[in-house]
């Protein structure tokens, strides 16, 4: 260990835990082309959390601030459903990001997302990307580039599960419009006995 601190933390190795965000935050598509150096400014504005089994990371239909991304233990996204009954849409773990969304605007969250063991996370929220942006035009653009190509990847997606439900529907009222038809053009016990 150096005696001078200046050299102590310019040769100051990093710790695991830190290392551990390093490569978790490095695997999320919105940060994936992000340098080590870029990363670490990020890091720097993160907000680290740990919630207990059972806390409410956020609240379905609760205005959203940012995304969450899961460094350990494991978080379960839900949903109520039309009769009140609640919904398990996924379970999240290390790697794992949800809301990203609400950093582009502040509309309330489509799920809740509750920790199922005691999960470390860290926020990132609309205010930091905003600031971000401020004081690191380049950074900050990146990311809201990567941004925007998750969510137009995701749209196409959804879009292509609509047309796939609509088709089916379709074809559904197709057949069924058929049986119908086929159903009408039989000719009726009563007539054919009457016609013998």
């Amino acid at each position: 260990m150096a005696l001078d601190p200046f050299w102590g933390n310019l040769f100051r190795r990093r710790t695991k835990d830190e290392d551990e965000i390093y490569t978790i935050l490095h695997q999320v598509p919105l940060f994936q082309e992000l340098s080590r150096r870029e990363i670490g400014k990020l890091e720097s504005i993160l907000h680290h959390r740990v919630f207990a089994p059972n806390e409410s990371i956020v609240q379905e239909g609760e205005l959203g601030a940012g995304m969450y991304i899961v460094i350990s233990g494991q978080v379960e996204i839900t949903q109520q459903g039309e009769e009140g009954n609640i919904q398990h849409l996924a379970t999240f773990g290390p790697g794992d990001f949800f809301g990203e969304q609400a950093l582009l605007d502040e509309s309330p969250r489509t799920a809740s997302a509750i920790a199922v063991t005691t999960c470390q996370a860290v926020g990132f929220f609309r205010p930091d990307l905003l600031e971000l942006i401020d004081s690191n035009p380049h950074l900050g653009l990146k990311i809201v580039m990567r941004l925007s190509h998750m969510i137009s990847v995701r749209l196409r997606q959804t879009n292509y599960l609509l047309k796939e439900v609509r088709d089916k529907q379709r074809q559904t009222e197709r057949e069924a419009a058929k049986a119908q038809q086929e159903q009408s053009e039989e000719p009726s016990s009563e007539s054919v006995a009457q016609s013998s």
